[in-house]
């Protein structure tokens, strides 16, 4: 996976929680500008033989990309995974992360993602790519629609690395694992059913994300 400009995680990691019966929220007016000022340049920076790692083919109008419905990006730190009790919400173990994670939309399909975060107390578009989550993006809001009522929380757990969801209009329990090449967090996904429809219960999934994060936290201070 490309990306056009890295950024440092840890520049955008705060500790505030969100209640448990937390919902996606609406990006705030100088984020939104900050995408649509940014979105442009980035996508001229690209050159044609890189486009693929983008989700562009040859022959796009790149330039005619637009911006979907961002989503406020939020992570469980190993904090927040060390104090978890049975029974908790998923909405108690989320801080956000201080990024908006905008889908880049051409033809009708997500192809890309743009990063938006406060950099020398702005807010600027930082980043282009993160193709594969695009894909997993445009099926999760097919299965759980706005216009149903659903407004899915995006989750990344840097210490995995993996990205997670939840649906808080369906339950407070429930964090699911994204798909990428047929495998979920917790191993290969089941078949013959759309993909997303079934969510994962937090009892389920908890004591080996707890387990993951603490050995690569481990692994990373040997």
């Amino acid at each position: 996976m490309k990306i056009v400009r890295i950024i440092g995680i840890c520049l955008f990691m705060i500790t505030l929680t969100i209640p448990g019966n937390s919902s996606a929220e609406t990006a705030p007016p100088e984020v939104l500008a900050a995408a649509e000022g940014g979105l442009l340049p980035f996508l001229e920076q690209l050159p044609s033989s890189e486009w693929k790692h983008f989700g562009f083919a040859p022959g796009d109008k790149i330039s005619e990309a637009l911006l979907g419905a961002p989503f406020k990006v939020y992570t469980i730190t190993p904090d927040a995974l060390a104090a978890y009790q049975a029974g908790d919400s998923v909405g108690s173990l989320l801080s956000p992360t201080g990024m908006w994670y905008f889908p880049v939309i051409l033809t009708g399909d997500t192809r890309c993602v743009l990063t938006v975060a406060k950099m020398d107390g702005s807010w600027q578009a930082v980043g282009i790519g993160k193709t594969p989550l695009a894909a997993q993006l445009q099926r999760l809001k097919k299965q759980w629609p706005k216009s149903g009522g659903y407004e899915p929380i995006l989750i990344e757990v840097f210490q995995v690395p993996a990205f997670f969801f939840t649906v808080p209009q369906a339950g407070e329990d429930n964090l699911s694992s994204f798909v990428f090449g047929g495998k979920g967090f917790s191993g290969k996904v089941k078949t013959g059913e759309p993909v997303y429809s079934s969510l994962t219960g937090l009892s389920e999934i908890i004591g080996r994300l707890k387990s993951v994060v603490a050995e690569n936290i481990k692994q990373s201070t040997r």
